[in-house]
């Protein structure tokens, strides 16, 4: 399994059994790439939650 995270130019690739051991490695070699990642999916969650929740309040 192979990941590949790129933000602003910036690009971190790892290549691990599963994407869990991939993800590892990207966590231990590039800790900034990985924050910005895991904070990048989570405004993305809260902001399809926020439309979901406001769309059903329309209807």
């Amino acid at each position: 399994m192979s990941i590949d995270i790129g933000f602003g130019g910036v690009r971190a690739r790892a290549d691990g059994r599963t994407g869990l051991a991939a993800w590892r490695t990207i966590c231990r070699e590039h800790p900034g790439i990985a924050k910005a990642a895991a904070l990048y999916l989570a405004a993305f969650a809260v902001l399809v939650v926020l439309v979901v929740t406001a769309v059903g309040g329309l209807m």
